[in-house]
């Protein structure tokens, strides 16, 4: 477009995104309290909207499905209906609608909204403010931040994407932007959204004291007053509801949907990152688009472990190169993450990884879509716990950047998890469904000559120590 087509686009964008926005959030989203991640940015901009300063550049990432553009919409709600902005100074561009446009540069875009369309406060320094969803279509899109961060002190930007955002940008926009990251809801953000019970915010920091000094006590104290709160509040077993959690509610768009839309709302996920986010990270021939599609339903449908790399490829009919690439693109797509061995560097080196998927609800999907659960409920339910444990580790182990480092036992009947920190013995962390025995757990204590283990199992209620093993209900975990 040129400079006459894009004022002309953005004019007719800023009229209708009011009725836009009121809709979506009316009719799809109403059942969505606000995250965490909203009250964030809602105070950086309610600051900025008072007197502009330096926090005014975020980059927003995460899984498609996430919330990502949720968080956008009420923000933009929240700036147009509570501060009272006018919708001409709110920009909000979906680079969705604009990604076939050759040589897109959003740049132009955010430049006309500020120097043509708000003239009169581009020169007096009154706040505006640009949001971008889907950003990663532009690839100079960290360029444009760190422009008009620089040349308008004025203006606050979001952008949101696909992890390729976190991929691309330069040591100079790195400088001046803030990155956030949104993961899949855990079962307190599910509650709350659900029932609209505030459960608190310091559970985290509560859970990572205890997984860190094996002291129990803070836990068990906010862990009974949650117990107390949802038995007052939520008529359904919390057990029932835990199960409906990890199968169908750890991404925010399905608690609007009925089970049967779910999954193949959830399946469509996996075909938008091998029809969208993998060109923007990798190249993608049709062997290798197969061999992608073929590969994550593998990875879905088997019990967690280490990957034989050479018996995938044979599988696929590709190389072991082929899926190794495979499976780092779909890491950086944030799909699914790696857990490395625990032992030295060197072993590290000569051991493969074992995969899990960000989201449970994406592996409950294949095993739901392909008819394989009734044959053994238990069994399934127990390969979900295991990967939805494996993700509260990782995404406490990325929220505490120095806290602990998550491994996988490699010893035949090993543990499940090992978490290190550096000046400190290792935790042993057992999960299943139906475990509460403690052999398993103590000959890796005595292995590892750990002080504590830990076994996260659905046959305690409560957190519980025996002696130095720490037991932890499969609902209580799944709150972090």
């Amino acid at each position: 477009m040129d400079e006459y087509q894009i004022r002309k686009y953005l004019l007719n964008l800023i009229r209708i995104t009011p009725q836009s926005v009121k809709l979506i959030l009316e009719n799809n989203y109403e059942h969505l309290s606000h995250r965490e991640l909203y009250f964030e940015l809602k105070e950086h901009i309610d600051n900025f909207v008072e007197k502009p300063n330096q926090n005014k550049f975020f980059v927003v990432s995460g899984l498609r499905g996430v919330g990502k553009s949720t968080i956008m919409y009420q923000l933009y709600d929240h700036l147009l209906n509570s501060k009272k902005i006018s919708a001409k100074r709110i920009l909000l561009l979906d680079l969705e609608y604009l990604k076939y446009e050759e040589n897109l540069n959003i740049l132009d875009y955010i430049n006309v909204f500020i120097k043509d369309i708000n003239e009169e406060y581009y020169l007096t320094n009154t706040p505006l403010f640009v949001f971008v969803d889907e950003s990663q279509y532009d690839e100079k899109w960290d360029w444009a931040g760190k422009v008009v961060y620089d040349e308008h002190v004025n203006v606050f930007i979001i952008f949101t994407g696909s992890n390729a955002l976190n991929l691309s940008y330069s040591v100079d926009a790195a400088r001046r932007l803030k990155r956030k990251k949104l993961y899949p809801l855990n079962f307190m953000e599910y509650l709350e959204i659900k029932y609209g019970i505030n459960l608190g915010n310091n559970l985290s920091n509560t859970f990572y004291s205890m997984l860190s000094t094996g002291n129990i006590d803070e836990a068990q104290r906010i862990e009974k007053d949650i117990q107390i709160k949802l038995s007052q509040e939520i008529s359904s077993d919390i057990k029932h509801e835990w199960e409906k959690y990890i199968q169908y509610g750890n991404l925010p768009f399905s608690l609007k949907d009925n089970q049967l839309e779910i999954v193949p709302e959830t399946l469509d996920i996996t075909d938008r990152i091998i029809e969208k986010d993998f060109l923007l990270i990798s190249s993608l021939n049709k062997k290798t688009k197969k061999a992608s599609y073929s590969l994550i339903k593998l990875l879905a449908m088997r019990k967690p472990g280490k990957i034989n790399y050479s018996s995938l490829a044979n599988l696929l009919d590709v190389d072991s190169k082929t899926v190794k690439n495979i499976l780092d693109t779909l890491e950086k797509t944030e799909l699914i993450y790696h857990i490395d061995t625990y032992g030295s560097p060197s072993n590290r080196e000569k051991s493969s990884y074992e995969y899990y998927f960000l989201a449970t609800q994406i592996k409950a999907a294949y095993y739901l879509n392909n008819g394989d659960v009734s044959s053994n409920y238990r069994e399934y339910l127990g390969i979900l716990l295991e990967n939805l444990i494996a993700t509260s580790l990782f995404k406490l182990m990325m929220y505490k950047k120095d806290g602990f480092n998550l491994y996988y036992d490699s010893r035949k009947g090993g543990v499940d998890f090992i978490i290190k920190s550096f000046d400190k013995k290792a935790v042993p962390i057992e999960v299943g469904i139906g475990k509460k025995n403690k052999r398993q757990i103590t000959n890796a204590m005595r292995k590892y000559k750990s002080d504590y283990g830990i076994v996260v199992s659905n046959k305690t209620d409560h957190i519980v120590k025996d002696e130095n093993v720490i037991f932890i209900p499969v609902q209580t975990f799944s709150l972090i």
